[in-house]
């Protein structure tokens, strides 16, 4: 009974993990900013540059990166609700830029003096991409390996699914952390919103927030760890099962003689 609740368990929390993790990898949508300026600050500029259409509309940039894509577009919006709502509602596939997000810092802004990518920067980038991949094709490779596990052969295939589980799992929660750190001690947001108040809005502020692809991937990576507890633990209950099966089956013979 115990082993065909930990193959069951260990098999869904799997197939669950592996849907997360496409999710989160095929989605751009670890980190959103958009920018918002009061009306006040509007009119400031339009009185400021009489003669410049983009300063007089104000157009705000909005943008969403992954670990692959960086994607913004612009639009008017007057508020952080309706800002929200724009980045999900509005943003069409024909309105953005998508640009490989190792290729530069902040969204590109329009202006000649667009902050530089360092070569740090990309190596980094790239970095936490490899792994990323790395981790899920372990996971894919777990998942093969404990497919072919059935019953019938050998409880080695389990150990090695659940440590090719483990593994990307580490991996994979890594980058997480990676990602979550660079954004905090990263300074070229804030950059990159300096350079927008010059030519857009001086009250211009960044709203920062982690996207639903970002949140996909330590759920995925939590899963992928269960999981791979879990097959670890299948061999030890099947031979369990086994001994367990040997002892009725003496115990019926002594019972017959």
């Amino acid at each position: 009974m115990h082993l065909v609740v930990l193959s069951f368990l260990a098999g869904f929390f799997g197939a669950l993990s592996s849907v997360l993790l496409l999710g989160s990898l095929g989605s751009d949508y670890w980190l959103m900013v958009f920018e918002s300026c009061g009306d006040s600050a509007t009119e400031d500029i339009s009185q400021t540059y009489p003669g410049s259409k983009e300063q007089t509309e104000n157009p705000l940039l909005f943008y969403h990166e992954g670990l692959f894509w960086r994607c913004s577009y612009h639009s008017r919006v007057f508020g952080e609700k309706d800002s929200m709502l724009a980045l999900w509602i509005t943003n069409l596939p024909s309105q953005k830029l998508c640009v490989p997000a190792y290729l530069s810092h902040a969204p590109s802004s329009g202006h000649l003096n667009s902050i530089q990518t360092s070569v740090s920067v990309t190596v980094q980038r790239a970095f936490w991409c490899a792994i990323f991949v790395v981790g899920v094709f372990l996971v894919m490779i777990g998942g093969f390996i404990t497919i072919c596990a059935t019953p019938g052969t050998s409880r080695r295939l389990y150990e090695a699914g659940g440590v090719f589980f483990i593994t990307g799992g580490v991996l994979i929660m890594s980058v997480v952390l990676l990602f979550a750190v660079w954004v905090q001690v990263s300074d070229s947001l804030e950059r990159y919103g300096l350079q927008r108040r010059r030519f857009v809005c001086p009250s211009l502020q960044l709203h920062v927030h982690y996207g639903p692809s970002f949140m996909l991937a330590p759920t995925a990576a939590f899963l992928c760890l269960l999981t791979g507890l879990l097959l670890l633990l299948i061999p030890s209950a099947s031979r369990a099962s086994d001994t367990n099966t040997q002892i009725r089956l003496s115990a019926l013979r002594e019972d017959d003689v």
